[in-house]
């Protein structure tokens, strides 16, 4: 009689903990195609609504994280293959740290591909301090690329002596692995430099480092500074030891200079904003009226008030 007790308890114990089981199942993981189902929200749909709130996801490649997301609120229907979300941040990685940050009021992304959109009020920040405002960010799973195909608003790590860079332009692109970001077509940017002093600088393209402070501008580049104009093909920015601290804009490839009172050429113009000082090197050559200067190195100081040559080769005085 024990015996039968004894068997009829152990065979209680197993259906309760099968119902156990299967009435509170637990996840450890939430992969998009295992979405807990609910009913549908629209009457007289066959598909099934599958709804999840307080999504976490990662996606991994050889053991290493490609991406982590989280969001609000995610949902979809079954077989169509893409979930909508609410409320995104989207966490970009390389080597296990954190590269590229990217928020949204809402978002979609496709199971299959792992491609996303998000939208509204989108923000992006790399891991180096450059945030960017945009309406839109795709991400491409296959060549790991954040695009945005409208128009970006960009406001670059503050300089210790100076304003942080704001830039504008028509279209972003940033390459996670290579933690390279690109604004491209007019673009337009703006800098506070010591003494309150301002400059512009306007090109088609531009490029800023993830990993570093560096900054290059390409395509019919324009500076202009206080009264000075220079033109070339390229600008690249120059910070002291990794730091925060512009040192210089070098412009090269055939630059162009005007002043009020001044027209100058070189292969290279180098500015430094602490000093407010410009050298031409490469052929430099400098017009002031109808005097003519030309020189191994020449050197504007304080802004081009004064002028040293070094090495003058040649010197045509005014003609009368």
């Amino acid at each position: 009689m024990q015996k039968v007790t004894t068997l009829i308890f152990l065979l209680m114990v197993g259906v309760l903990f099968f119902q156990v089981l299967v009435g509170f199942p637990v996840r450890l993981e939430n992969p998009l195609d295992d979405i807990v189902r609910t009913e549908s929200l629209f009457a007289g749909d066959n598909s099934a609504h599958q709804k999840m709130k307080g999504v976490h996801l990662v996606e991994s490649n050889s053991g290493e994280r490609d991406w982590e997301l989280f969001a609000e609120l995610a949902e979809g229907y079954e077989g169509k293959g893409s979930w909508l979300l609410k409320n995104v941040r989207v966490l970009f990685y390389n080597d296990e740290i954190v590269d590229f940050t990217v928020t949204g009021e809402s978002g979609s992304i496709d199971s299959k591909t792992k491609d996303m959109t998000i939208q509204g009020d989108v923000r992006t920040q790399s891991s180096n301090g450059y945030r960017f405002e945009t309406p839109s960010m795709q991400y491409r799973a296959k060549s790991r690329i954040l695009l945005s195909p409208d128009k970006v608003k960009m406001t670059g790590p503050p300089d210790v002596r100076g304003g942080a860079l704001f830039l504008e332009g028509e279209r972003m692109e940033a390459q996670v692995d290579e933690s390279l970001m690109t604004i491209e077509s007019g673009v337009l940017a703006k800098k506070s430099l010591v003494g309150g002093r301002r400059f512009k600088i306007r090109s088609e393209k531009a490029e800023f480092s993830g990993k570093s402070k560096a900054a290059r501008f390409f395509n019919q580049v324009s500076i202009e500074i206080d009264s000075m104009k220079l033109e070339g093909p390229e600008a690249a920015f120059s910070y002291k030891d990794s730091t925060d601290f512009l040192q210089s804009i070098m412009v090269r490839g055939g630059v162009k200079v005007s002043d009020v009172d001044k027209y100058a050429t070189a292969e290279n113009v180098r500015f430094d904003p602490s000093e407010n000082k410009f050298v031409f090197s490469g052929q430099p050559r400098v017009v002031q009226n109808s005097d003519e200067i030309v020189g191994d190195q020449i050197v504007f100081i304080d802004g081009g008030k004064r002028v040293k040559v070094e090495n003058i080769r040649a010197k045509v005085e005014k003609k009368e």
